[in-house]
């Protein structure tokens, strides 16, 4: 199902910001390798894109996050290129935002080193990636450092821009937790260095059911309709949809709420007089399935035709979205590298041997 509200977000226990002003927000996008589906698209993906908007917002490829579980060239190049390219497609604007990959502005790395020590280790063992390894299975002799350590990347990927709100799922909220944590630990040492930034936890989050009718839209359970795939594999998912069970002829009359090919058709269909009069021949049992999911398909195609030819076009002009990232990593460097300045003459590694 869509819970409603999914664009309505808060600050926790933030600071108030004047109206007038826009606030920073920083967002990560790992190159998890999954193809999108409408269910990430209307229940994040388009949530986090419509940020850019009314905030001062940063965007980045979590590519060095990435490493953790992702260690073929080939499969990792592959995993950010298509991110990218999704991203872009869908709505991310180069003009309006800061978009860039992680490992194009080096202070991210390099503030990770500051951070560890300011977090120790018995907090570390309390992380939930870590935790859940150890629950799963995993034996400490099988986890990798990167692993470990993301909490401490996170951060340093957070405290660089300075931001008073990061955007995340419940799921979310204890990563931001402990950047608050090593912040306050290196301010409460030097001083008002470090900016806390708060968690900006959805109010509803968006759930989307998937094609099955009864659980979440999920690549791994095969009940998705994507996005960015060829249109007769997108074609077959839709008329695959599960709709009524106890609707056995096109005659008989049809549940509409709770049924999957309506709450797509909510969500997809720009044409509200065509979803409402479908609607209502499908309760008095004069429209059948197959026109139901035909129109839907209709509907996909125009709400994806954009973004698809925008992604058709990155694709084929490689250096466009070379310049992008440029142009991204530039500005964002701008940010990280005063901040990484700030803290590096702070603890005393840039001085009088060294400062220009």
């Amino acid at each position: 199902m869509v819970e409603q509200g999914l664009h309505k977000a808060e600050v926790t226990g933030s600071t108030p910001v004047p109206a007038t002003m826009k606030k920073r927000i920083l967002s990560g996008i790992t190159p998890s390798g999954s193809a999108l589906h409408i269910g990430n698209y209307f229940g994040a993906v388009k949530p986090q894109i419509d940020l850019q908007y009314d905030n001062e917002a940063f965007y980045f490829v979590a590519d060095l996050h990435a490493l953790t579980t992702v260690q073929e060239r080939g499969v990792l190049e592959n995993n950010i290129k298509n991110v990218i390219l999704d991203y872009l497609a869908l709505g991310l604007d180069p003009e309006k935002c800061v978009f860039f990959r992680q490992s194009d502005v080096p202070a991210h790395s390099q503030m990770m080193v500051v951070l560890g020590n300011y977090v120790t280790f018995a907090h570390m063992q309390r992380m939930h990636a870590f935790k859940d390894k150890l629950q799963k299975g995993a034996v400490t002799d099988t986890i990798n450092m990167g692993l470990f350590n993301y909490p401490i990347l996170m951060a340093a990927d957070i405290l660089l821009y300075k931001p008073v709100a990061i955007p995340v799922g419940e799921d979310q909220r204890q990563h931001v937790e402990i950047t608050r944590d090593m912040a306050e630990s290196f301010n409460k040492k030097y001083g008002d260095i470090l900016v806390l930034p708060e968690p900006m936890i959805s109010k509803e989050t968006g759930r989307v059911v998937g094609t099955d009718g009864e659980r979440k839209m999920s690549k791994s359970l095969g009940n998705v309709i994507g996005i960015f795939e060829d249109e007769e594999v997108i074609h077959k998912q839709i008329m695959s949809c599960f709709t009524d069970p106890n609707r056995i002829k096109a005659t008989d009359p049809g549940r509409v709420d709770g049924n999957p090919i309506f709450i797509f058709h909510d969500l997809l269909n720009d044409d509200k007089a065509e979803v409402s009069e479908l609607k209502e021949r499908y309760v008095k049992g004069t429209v059948g399935d197959v026109e139901v999911k035909e129109r839907l398909f209709a509907a996909h195609k125009r709400t994806f035709k954009d973004a698809r030819e925008r992604r058709n076009t990155l694709k084929a002009d490689e250096e466009m979205t070379r310049r992008i990232l440029r142009k991204g990593a530039e500005e964002a460097a701008t940010v990280a590298n005063q901040t990484l300045r700030e803290v590096y003459e702070t603890i005393g590694i840039i001085n009088s041997l060294n400062k220009k």
